[in-house]
């Protein structure tokens, strides 16, 4: 069931204010989306949608540790951890493109879409994930 690999791109203020994007692939992690549009009166938007369930125990590349989204935040070296929260991107598949100034720059790619919510589920034993929506 876990079979699929998604890069995750944790957005972040640099020491000089501007937007970054810090790259991490995760393996092991279980990808469900559906691909929708809405037809209105201005045009066609994107109805899009992503079931994302990541195990606790996922492999991630370059051997980065889970940190929550405030421990994360205020770490000065974000190199050796990854988080989850609203507003980050998730791309299906191993991504090595590195985003340079925008998220605009990953149009080229399928399966793009934006972290809506997260919901962490602690259970014993090995069933601990994360539940991870997206649009």
């Amino acid at each position: 069931m876990f079979n699929d690999t998604v890069t995750v791109y944790n957005k972040y203020k640099g020491q000089d204010g501007t937007e970054k994007w810090q790259r991490t692939v995760l393996y092991g992690v279980f990808w469900n989306s559906i691909k929708g549009a809405v037809t209105r009166r201005t045009g066609v938007a994107s109805a899009d949608s992503l079931q994302l369930i990541i195990p606790r125990s996922v492999t991630a590349l370059f051997g980065r540790q889970y940190a929550p989204p405030k421990k994360w935040a205020e770490m000065e070296d974000k190199s050796g951890c990854w988080t989850l929260q609203s507003g980050d991107i998730v791309v299906k598949g191993c991504v090595e493109y590195e985003i340079t100034r925008s998220t605009k720059e990953l149009a080229g790619y399928d399966d793009v879409l934006s972290i809506t919510s997260v919901d962490y589920k602690g259970f014993g034993g090995g069933m601990a994930h994360w539940e991870v929506s997206g649009k």
